[in-house]
This record gives C-alpha cells, sequence and structure tokens, in this order.
C-alpha cells in the first residue's frame, strides 16, 4: 500500500512539475509573437523546432545540454522520444501562426492555461470520469473551461470567451489520435477566427 501510494505522489509531483513547466514555456511564445516581425518569428519557431526535433531523435549536442530538463520534467513513457509533446506543441503553435498571425495568441493562451490546469485539476481533484473518455474527468474539464475563459476574458469579449473555452475544453476531453498539443491551438485560433 505505501509503495503505491508513494508511487502515485511521485507521479503526482512530477505532473504539477511538467504543467507549471508547460504553461510558462507555451506563455514565452506570446513576447516574440506580440513584439517581432512575421520573419523574425518565423526563423524563431524554425529554430525552435529544430532543436526540439534533435532533442526528439536524441542528437548531440542538443540532447545531451537540455538533459537536465528531459530528467525533471519527462514522463517515463515519453523517454524513447524526449520533448515529444513539446515538438507537437511548438508546431501546433508554429502551423497555427503561420495561418492566423497574431491571432495565434488565443490558441497560445488556450493551449497553456487551459490544458495545464485542466491535467492539474484532474490529477489533484479528479473522481469523477467523463463517460465517453475514462482517462479524463469532470474536474479537469471544468478547471480547463474556467483557465481558458478567465485568461481569453482579458482581450476577448463575453461570449467569444465562453464559446472558445468551452468548445476547446471539449475538444480536450476527446480520445482522437492527434495529440491535443497540437490541435489545441489551431482549434481555438479558428473559433475565434470565425467569431
Amino acid at each position: 500500500m505505501y509503495i503505491h501510494a508513494s508511487k502515485n505522489f511521485s507521479e503526482l509531483k512530477l505532473e504539477i512539475k511538467r504543467k507549471i513547466f508547460h504553461i510558462i514555456a507555451l506563455l514565452l511564445w506570446i513576447i516574440p509573437i506580440s513584439f517581432l516581425s512575421f520573419f523574425e518569428n518565423i526563423i524563431i519557431f524554425l529554430l525552435v523546432i529544430g532543436i526540439n526535433t534533435a532533442i526528439v531523435l536524441k542528437m548531440k549536442p542538443f540532447y545531451s545540454v537540455f538533459n537536465f530538463l528531459i530528467k525533471h520534467f519527462e514522463r517515463d513513457k515519453n523517454l524513447k522520444y524526449p520533448g515529444i509533446q513539446s515538438l507537437y506543441a511548438n508546431i501546433g503553435i508554429f502551423l497555427t501562426y503561420l495561418i492566423f498571425k497574431e491571432l495565434a495568441l488565443v490558441g497560445i493562451v488556450v493551449l497553456a492555461v487551459g490544458d495545464g490546469l485542466s491535467t492539474l485539476a484532474g490529477k489533484v481533484f479528479g473522481k469523477n470520469k467523463l463517460f465517453y473518455n475514462k482517462d479524463k474527468t469532470w474536474e479537469g474539464c471544468i478547471a480547463f473551461f474556467i483557465g481558458a475563459f478567465l485568461i481569453l476574458s482579458f482581450f476577448k469579449d463575453l461570449k467569444s470567451s465562453i464559446l472558445i473555452a468551452g468548445i476547446s475544453s471539449l475538444l480536450e476531453t476527446l480520445n482522437v489520435r492527434i495529440d491535443d498539443n497540437f490541435i489545441l491551438p489551431l482549434s481555438a485560433t479558428l473559433i475565434a477566427y470565425l467569431m
């Protein structure tokens, strides 16, 4: 019993660290997108995606340089391809930026805050599994909606914030083959664009 509880606590501690890092790292994209030119951002995106790909493929020296982050933030199931979820997020944000330019900020905050808070709430408070996806909880889905809604309400109107947060929180709960780190920035920004 103690070993099981200890393992669960270690996994929870790792998820908390991962999601705090996830939120901060993804929100950093706001800085270049807000202040740099389109061309400068393309260069930064290509550099980041190139380095991220080198890490996933365990190419030196990049893998060695980022080994500290891998040891402290990567899940055991992702150690075969460390940084793969980060790569999905960076590619998703890049494509969103290519299509929607500065409006991509919507997708970034939805992915960073909504997805980050949903996992934290689901792991810490989650007791009620979704009937259509047993890997997700109502608590996580509600945390996603509230977090995304609150952050969106700073720069979008109330109706748009509710709609973007609501649809995005439901999309995040679906059991699809495409990683949510890739699809969430695109879908949230598309909803904002259509409004």
